[in-house]
């Protein structure tokens, strides 16, 4: 039986699709924290209006300045603003405790803790806070010790796996749930290293795009055939330091210009080549997840999809 929502309400689903906050961290907001108090049908179904919208965005922003789910609700219910300089010392341990038991976890060699540790953060925080605060801080502490340890090698691939499969499946999983534009995601050639895409694609899913991800060590003139069927708004390439970049440069120059789409460059490959891929016609990113998705929104959100000529051509 469905119920007949007033015309100001509507259900979790179009929330979902407004913030980008998946359904189960909304409910974890909700029951753990009283942080959302939605209506009910009389059929007990949650129902949400516009202020519960713009709640949940300023929940985000709070998030993002760093602020633990405890001191958010404080804030809330006083109506106080607060900057992100008065972050507390207790947000800085709550994260510090996740980094802390990720870390024993992974030295344990233990999936079991890891999913539990994952699970319990993905329940209570949206996945570019997670990303930020924990996912990028594991990365980059095993990336400075893994020569230093006896097991420093085998502690960095086993958690890169896990985190692979992890990623992969919350983007398999998410992927049907935005509405909005679309992008096309790849590695440059010869790059295996992913971890870096798969999180700016969760944290593109979370504001609202859809994508079609493409993975590791794609041929960059391949990516013309994807666009023109995917009506893609633009191209996200990702890749580490390349020994001679001037074949890549000229592959990206081309897929500029015969896609007609703004094409985005991330990671360290943007920093090396930040000049020359403005010259080729592309947008560097950097290797910031967080600010490159700002860049990529903010874009996409001033100009638009430059149009794709239909006839384009290869630029020899």
């Amino acid at each position: 039986m469905n119920d007949n929502y007033p015309s100001e309400h509507f259900p979790i689903r179009e929330l979902v699709k407004r913030t980008g906050v998946n359904a189960s961290t909304l409910r974890a907001w909700e029951n753990r924290h009283g942080l959302i108090v939605p209506a009910r049908t009389h059929s007990g179904h949650r129902l949400y209006s516009e202020k519960d919208v713009q709640r949940v965005r300023r929940l985000q922003e709070l998030l993002a300045q760093g602020l633990s789910l405890n001191e958010i609700a404080d804030v809330l219910e006083s109506g106080n603003d607060v900057q992100p300089a008065t972050a507390t010392p207790s947000t800085q341990t709550n994260w510090q405790g996740y980094f802390i038991e990720t870390l024993r976890a992974l030295e344990d060699f233990s999936t079991e803790r890891l999913d539990a540790l994952y699970n319990e953060a993905c329940a209570l925080y949206p996945i570019d806070t997670l990303t930020q605060h924990l996912l990028i801080p594991v990365l980059q502490h095993l990336g400075t010790r893994w020569d230093s340890r006896e097991s420093g090698i085998a502690e960095e691939h086993f958690f890169s796996a896990w985190l692979r499969n992890k990623l992969g499946a919350r983007l398999h999983h998410s992927a049907g749930l935005s509405k909005g534009k679309s992008l096309v995601l790849a590695c440059l050639p010869h790059e295996h290293h992913e971890i870096g895409l798969l999180l700016f694609a969760l944290g593109a899913l979370h504001r609202g795009f859809r994508v079609v991800y493409l993975g590791t060590n794609v041929p960059i003139r391949q990516i013309v055939h994807v666009v023109q069927k995917a009506h893609t708004a633009g191209i996200v390439l990702s890749g580490r330091d390349i020994v001679d970049p001037a074949p890549l440069l000229a592959d990206i120059a081309w897929l500029s210009h015969a896609s007609r789409l703004p094409l985005f460059v991330g990671s360290h490959f943007a920093v090396q080549t930040h000049d020359a891929l403005i010259q080729q016609g592309a947008l560097p990113l950097g290797n910031h997840i967080g600010n490159g998705l700002n860049l990529v929104e903010s874009y996409l959100a001033k100009h638009g999809q430059r149009r794709a000529r239909q006839d384009a051509r290869p630029v020899l």
